[in-house]
């Protein structure tokens, strides 16, 4: 789910995943299915309804292609495309997905099952803009307009109060799936 406060661990759930789609792939589709559209798909529906319908800066566009602004280059010495931060909204709220499967982090055995992300790199920027300390008149202008960082994903996960509930439903989810496996098994031999 992405930090601390929006995360669940749940153990043994890379076995299941690989049992089910070996033994009962429909099983797996199905349980997916559930996790992401009866539990994230709310959250993702909320999210994407707190994108404005217009930029959320005037001249945002018109900053981003400034005919004086010098060329900036990534850590890596590539070279920003600052075309992706043009602001459209309606390619932020199709890049608020619910994603299916993760990648491991960096020293860690765990790995992400189900994940609310915002694909749009306008709409990323948006959301996360300012959640450090910037004196940049922007951030600041930003702030005033939409309130602090976390706009988007994470407004719509507090509003809803998913901390309390979402880690709960999903192992309940997983256990329930986990038990309709087992009958698979019990009816069907352990063979697939």
């Amino acid at each position: 789910m992405g930090s601390a406060r929006g995360s669940a661990e749940i153990y043994g759930l890379t076995e299941t995943r690989r049992l089910m789609r070996s033994v009962a792939p429909e099983l797996l589709k199905e349980m997916d299915r559930e996790i992401r559209e009866d539990i994230l798909g709310p959250l993702r529906d909320r999210a994407r309804s707190l994108v404005p319908g217009v930029e959320p800066l005037g001249r945002w566009n018109d900053r981003v292609f400034a005919p004086g602004s010098r060329r900036s280059t990534s850590p890596w010495g590539r070279r920003w495309d600052y075309d992706r931060l043009r602001w459209d909204s309606a390619k932020v709220r199709a890049g608020i997905t619910v994603r299916v499967g993760g990648t491991r982090r960096r020293g860690s055995e765990f790995r992400g099952a189900w994940s609310l992300w915002n694909r749009d790199p306008a709409g990323a920027v948006f959301e996360l803009m300012g959640s450090g300390k910037s004196r940049v008149p922007m951030v600041g202008n930003v702030r005033s307009r939409h309130g602090v960082s976390k706009r988007l994903i994470w407004k719509a996960w507090d509003d809803a109060g998913a901390q309390t509930w979402a880690a709960q439903a999903l192992a309940d989810t997983v256990k329930r799936y986990e038990s309709r496996l087992q009958r698979e098994f019990d009816v069907t031999g352990g063979r697939p």
